[in-house]
């Protein structure tokens, strides 16, 4: 990952997606102009083997997603939560002082890309991590401690509660176990978010040999509010089921 990161133009990439994330190979070639095609195909592959970024094809093209995770890894081997807050106060004051990035958000007019992909890495069988996401005893080890509740036919509906507190609401709308997990969305934890018409959260899980399964987290169709408060947490989330599994611990346990 090191050594991805040590280019130059690949860092650029990186910037392209935290900007706006989902973008084709033709969106981030403007992002290098004196490089050919193949060259920022060549630097996408190295991102992705790395793990930084993740790719999803949606209709004819490839679209290409910031996955956070080894770098989260990165800032947790070093950061202990006292210096986390020290870190995020000394950001949080350069931000102030420094004009931000701009983002976009604005779906392409064909073919919208999902708004958040996440691929993880886990080792585990994909039953095992169908079992985490459909059963409480698990959830409530990685998932900010909710429990849900469905009986995970198409068509039925599904909650996550915290404590007896409704925190997540929706409808099943795939389920190809242990494959493919598809459910619409609906966040009731503020009114914020409680506001938004229902999004769509789609796990996809893969065997990759060797004991490791793929996992793709995708939520789609957000609002403004659920897609501020839910995106950040993904990663948070996957790396609790990764931990989990691999482990036995939680990775953030209550306290």
């Amino acid at each position: 990952m090191f050594r991805a990161l040590a280019d130059s133009s690949r860092r650029t990439l990186l910037d392209r997606l935290f900007e706006r994330d989902g973008q084709t190979l033709g969106e981030l070639e403007a992002a290098l102009p004196d490089m050919t095609r193949f060259g920022v195909m060549k630097h996408l592959k190295v991102l992705e083997a790395a793990g930084l970024v993740t790719s999803r094809k949606v209709g004819r093209e490839r679209h290409h997603y910031l996955n956070p995770i080894p770098i989260r890894r990165i800032h947790d081997r070093w950061l202990d939560r006292f210096r986390i807050r020290a870190a995020d106060l000394l950001d949080d004051l350069k931000s102030a002082l420094e004009a931000p990035m701009t983002t976009e958000t604005t779906d392409a007019a064909t073919a919208a890309p999902p708004r958040f992909v996440h691929t993880t890495f886990i080792r585990a069988t994909p039953e095992r991590i169908w079992q985490a996401l459909t059963d409480s005893s698990f959830t409530a080890r990685y998932y900010y401690h909710s429990t849900v509740h469905s009986d995970w036919a198409v068509g039925s509906a599904y909650e996550y509660r915290i404590g007896e507190r409704r925190a997540i609401e929706g409808e099943v709308l795939e389920a190809d176990r242990p494959r493919r997990l598809s459910m619409s969305f609906h966040a009731l934890w503020n009114d914020a978010v409680r506001a938004d018409a229902p999004s769509t959260m789609s796990f996809e899980i893969e065997d990759a040999g060797n004991g490791v399964s793929k996992l793709t987290v995708i939520h789609e169709d957000m609002g403004p509010a659920t897609s501020t408060e839910v995106v950040g947490g993904w990663p948070l989330i996957a790396a609790g089921l990764k931990t989990l599994l691999e482990t036995g611990e939680e990775l953030m346990a209550a306290g």
